[in-house]
């Protein structure tokens, strides 16, 4: 595995645990040492719910003490020629325009399928990708279908989406004899059981837009919203699975799942004590969000405007979208549908009601 100190990545580890598997493990991480390595994972870990009775089955020994950008010093480690499953979920996830996007998200994907390229226990390698890199092609309010290909051009509205384009494309191309399977979670948002304690990345766009009272889309369009830990079973079933039937699979809510804005707005009123803002919500366009800025400094007045703004123009392009994404794959394989966001959603303001929209914001602008 790699990723385990990230989100998605130490819910995936965790999951593993919980099934018995936490002495099969072994988790690329960075660090000093194998002992700083373990110790960053091992924090990561307490932060998604770990138990110490979890975190005693992972040891120094199941560290693989490397970065992406270095895995030439490891190829020769002889553990990984025991290795029959990869979940690859380590990434640099921001919405920024990070200088290091396409050396980690790209050429460190490469690079690890070079490292296991041929191992003789190697039957599955899940690249973990993003269902938004489909961009914005596939047209408004579109049913988005599980489907290898992804654009790598214009289409993509930030350089996130775009590096994990690159990444599938690249990674097929270099090892087309690679056991690949492309997994796409869609809008990861909070934790059934920790609501947002462990991330609070995307959640805080919701409340700036219910502070606000306006968006770019309809109230009764949909949103593609998932739990962490429920993409974590999900990812851990499939990897268990002894044979799969399709090699494309999206970690999405789906047409089953899917909450609308509405529904969000009548949880999140809800839980925070106040009333809806339907009555009086104004649907605009991206190019009319900076109308609001007067409005942005009475309701978040810790935030930088101009980032908020900013941020605000990608997810309102992102809302306007209104994307659903196909699971059809993922159901087939025989797992459960996703739990809706508005059931969680209490959870998930409970959490972070103490945390600032500011420092939540970092979350997605690293």
């Amino acid at each position: 595995m790699t990723g385990a100190t990230g989100f998605l990545g130490g819910a995936n580890a965790v999951e593993a645990i919980h099934r018995g598997l936490g002495k099969n493990l072994l988790l690329l991480a960075r660090g000093e040492t194998p002992t700083a390595a373990h110790a960053r994972v091992i924090e990561n870990l307490r932060l998604l719910g770990a138990s110490d009775t979890d975190i005693a089955q992972i040891s120094v020994d199941q560290i693989l003490c490397s970065d992406l950008s270095e895995l030439d010093n490891v190829s020769n480690d002889p553990r990984l020629d025991l290795v029959s499953v990869v979940i690859h979920s380590a990434a640099l996830a921001t919405f920024s325009n990070h200088p290091s996007l396409e050396k980690i998200n790209v050429d460190g994907t490469v690079a690890l399928g070079k490292l296991m390229h041929r191992r003789p226990a190697l039957k599955r390698f899940m690249y973990i990708g993003t269902a938004m890199a489909c961009g914005e092609g596939a047209g408004i309010n579109a049913v988005v279908k599980e489907q290898v290909n992804l654009p790598l051009g214009d289409e993509h509205l930030v350089p996130y989406t775009r590096s994990k384009a690159m990444g599938e494309k690249k990674l097929r191309d270099a090892f087309p004899d690679l056991p690949v399977i492309y997994v796409r979670p869609s809008i990861i948002v909070g934790h059934t059981a920790l609501g947002c304690a462990p991330s609070q990345s995307i959640f805080w766009v919701f409340m700036v837009w219910q502070l606000l009272g306006a968006l770019t889309t309809a109230l009764d369009e949909k949103v593609d919203v998932v739990p962490v830990d429920w993409c974590a079973q999900a990812i851990i079933d499939l990897a268990q699975k002894e044979t799969l039937s399709h090699n494309v699979f999206h970690i999405s809510a789906g047409l089953g799942s899917c909450v609308s804005f509405r529904e969000i707005d009548l949880a999140l009123a809800a839980a925070r004590g106040i009333e809806p803002i339907g009555a009086t919500y104004k649907q605009i366009t991206p190019d009319a969000i900076a109308t609001l800025l007067p409005r942005m400094r009475e309701c978040v007045p810790e935030c930088n405007d101009r980032l908020l703004l900013r941020a605000l123009k990608l997810y309102g392009a992102f809302a306007g979208l209104n994307y659903v994404f196909s699971n059809e794959n993922l159901l087939a394989e025989g797992i459960r549908p996703a739990p809706l966001f508005t059931d969680y959603l209490p959870l998930c303001v409970e959490s972070a009601k103490h945390i600032p929209i500011a420092e939540q914001m970092k979350w997605d602008f690293k």
